[in-house]
């Protein structure tokens, strides 16, 4: 059966003075970097199908509108994450991105599309100058014209079109000023939905406007899986569990094969208790969408938490072939492996973790804790990180004042012990660290005082 969709391909220019002087690590790595974004920016704006080949993907939109936001989004989140790849050696590598509008045809039996609008994209997009989204006029024909600032680029004869010559446009952006002085009479239900997809920020009062959009496109259409599924990620960060379980239910029985709705309902269900469901919904998001690597990695440590040491290792092996840059993933794999007793390779992965993200408080924290048996001083060193980072790290404090402590530094030591109490007042073991060093320093009274409280928060 013949369906009509916007058809959007992206794909990496290969500029030879970067790959020829590169490694090839580097430029596997750029890749999935790339692929990763791509990916999830086009769950956030429910691509219907993606097919990744060599460096660039195929995606198909059911809304040309959509199709555009989307691209748009891509290259200006493409441009700002390649300046802080691994040495700044991969920053070279932009995007061409081609769309058109017309029929598709689904495979029998299979999650495979051909068509002549998927040919004529693919031409578009080899046409397409580096960081820029060209278009066709089928595509202009069915956007809102008024919100986008567009240019004609010239007219081509594109290999196996069935027109002789089509005219190409540039999109340059979306006119945010524009959108939001239409009148809400005048927004549609994929108005709303855009507009709210379109929000960066993380603010309460840009959350909250951001979840009124969704609200209002709900209103409008009940039946928006996206609109559904981002409202319940609004909703979770608001701390309304239930009314964002009951927009992810919402979201995966309009449509089944949602991947990212699936996985936003597995963090839920981990997170209120319910392991066995949770990974039954990451599975799920897997079977749709086999390379989702932060579905592998929470697998990884449900996998874990059960001991499954065969299937958490495979896992977080798993998330790392396919996103090799995926710090997260080092950090919480050298975890796993520090715990069953391979150390130098939980080291290689740590420091990995924090080659990707310096200023990432976590791994510095589990990489001193590691270190603290043979090298103190790098130990002190990666705690003192992990709080230039988060200030407000209880156990880094803890640990601090814990060395501190150790090598007479005691005024010091205090100091983290009592932040540590004041940002985590319910853990015995600080307050009887603090005792300890009360005592040592001669405050008799003060120390009673501090083994007191963690004597009863021990028997509490």
């Amino acid at each position: 059966m013949d369906i009509y969709f916007a058809a959007v391909f992206t794909d990496l220019v290969r500029h030879s003075a970067v790959w020829n002087t590169v490694s090839r690590d580097t430029i596997t790595s750029a890749i999935a970097e790339y692929r990763y974004l791509s990916q999830t920016l086009a769950s956030q704006y429910g691509r219907r199908h993606e097919n990744f080949t060599g460096d660039g993907h195929l995606y198909l939109f059911e809304s040309a509108d959509v199709a555009v936001h989307f691209s748009l989004k891509l290259i200006a989140y493409w441009k700002q994450r390649r300046r802080h790849l691994t040495g700044g050696q991969a920053n070279d590598l932009p995007i061409r991105v081609g769309c058109h509008f017309g029929e598709c045809s689904r495979m029998h039996d299979d999650d495979a599309w051909v068509g002549r609008a998927l040919n004529i994209a693919k031409r578009v997009e080899s046409r397409a100058e580096p960081d820029t989204l060209f278009v066709t006029q089928t595509i202009l024909d069915l956007i809102d014209l008024p919100v986008y600032l567009f240019q004609e680029v010239d007219v081509f004869e594109l290999k196996g079109d069935f027109l002789p010559r089509r005219h190409l446009y540039r999109v340059v952006s979306v006119d945010r000023t524009a959108l939001a002085a239409r009148s809400e009479e005048r927004m549609t239900a994929e108005d709303w939905f855009l507009k709210g997809a379109g929000m960066a920020g993380a603010d309460e009062k840009e959350l909250a406007e951001e979840r009124h959009c969704y609200e209002k496109a709900l209103e409008l259409r009940a039946d928006y899986p996206e609109a559904n599924n981002n409202l319940g990620v609004i909703l979770k960060a608001a701390g309304d569990r239930t009314a964002a379980q009951a927009r992810y239910l919402d979201a995966i029985r309009l449509w089944p094969q949602y991947p990212e709705a699936h996985y936003n309902f597995a963090i839920l269900l981990e997170e209120t208790g319910r392991p066995d469901e949770a990974a039954a919904h990451y599975r799920q998001a897997l079977k749709c969408r086999p390379d989702h690597v932060d579905a592998l990695l929470r697998l990884a440590g449900l996998f874990d938490e059960w001991g499954d040491q065969f299937e958490a290792h495979h896992h977080f092996r798993e998330a790392l072939r396919l996103r090799p840059g995926f710090a997260e993933a080092h950090n919480n794999f050298g975890v796993f492996l520090e715990k069953n007793g391979d150390a130098q390779a939980a080291e290689s992965h740590y420091r990995q973790a924090l080659q990707l993200r310096s200023d990432y408080a976590e791994a510095h924290y589990n990489y001193a804790m590691l270190l603290e048996g043979r090298d103190v001083e790098a130990a002190e060193s990666h705690y003192r990180a992990a709080l230039s980072s988060l200030p407000m790290y209880a156990e880094a404090h803890n640990n601090l004042g814990v060395l501190l402590h150790e090598k007479g530094a005691l005024i010091e030591a205090r100091s983290h012990y009592l932040t540590a109490i004041r940002l985590r007042p319910d853990d015995p073991q600080t307050y009887r660290n603090l005792a300890l060093l009360l005592a040592a320093m001669g405050e008799e009274e003060q120390a009673d005082r501090y083994a007191r409280k963690a004597n009863e928060l021990f028997s509490g």
